[in-house]
């Protein structure tokens, strides 16, 4: 009984640990059909703050020489921040931020801060250089974050005055829900906890 108890105990502990697991690669291709719209809470299990996502085939006016155009990984969708001013990602539960893919929109040698905090303090920051060409790959690796926060700047107009850049392939490990299981395990782990202490 013994052995049994304790098998059983080491198992609803290890469903508790399913509380936070991988996002994934975002490539914001299931937000919209339009050709662009907010990206709203809870996508990914996150909270997204001037984040909209575009698809630059479907503009009014297509500009294939546009950051926006060049700032598309996978499939037709990217994320973008909507007036050029900051934008940013948070969870009430910790987050970790790994790598995506970054371009300027209009402006050439644009620098984008990425700022990572956890309880209002500053734990991560990288400056990452962009161009409208092509999208790069930053690793910026921010664990155990709750906020993010991006910042452009500087820059030459190229195609346009706008602090705009893209966003796409990101990969992030974020909260997601407990399986309803581990809630059952618990509730089964609560009532054994009460019948051993009245046999004991």
């Amino acid at each position: 009984m013994k052995k049994s108890f304790f098998a059983f105990v080491c198992f609803a502990l290890s469903m508790l640990q399913l509380g936070r697991a991988d996002a994934g690669v975002l490539h914001f291709d299931d937000v919209t059909a339009d050709a662009e719209a907010a990206i709203a809470d809870g996508y990914a299990g996150l909270n997204w703050t001037n984040f909209w996502v575009q698809n630059p085939q479907l503009g009014q006016v297509a500009n294939f020489d546009s950051g926006f155009y060049h700032g598309v990984v996978s499939a037709d969708y990217a994320a973008f921040n909507a007036d050029g001013g900051p934008a940013g990602i948070w969870s009430n539960s910790l987050f970790d931020f790994r790598s995506a893919y970054f371009a300027s929109a209009s402006r050439w040698g644009m620098q984008i801060t990425a700022n990572g905090y956890r309880d209002g303090n500053l734990l991560y920051q990288q400056q990452l250089l962009v161009n409208t060409d092509a999208a790069q790959l930053f690793s910026l690796n921010f664990a155990g974050i709750d906020s993010l926060e991006f910042v452009a700047s500087g820059g030459e107009e190229y195609l346009g005055a706008g602090f705009h850049f893209t966003l796409d392939n990101a990969d992030i490990a974020a909260p997601v829900p407990l399986p309803a299981a581990a809630w059952l395990f618990g509730s089964a782990l609560a009532g054994l906890l009460g019948l051993q202490r009245r046999k004991g």
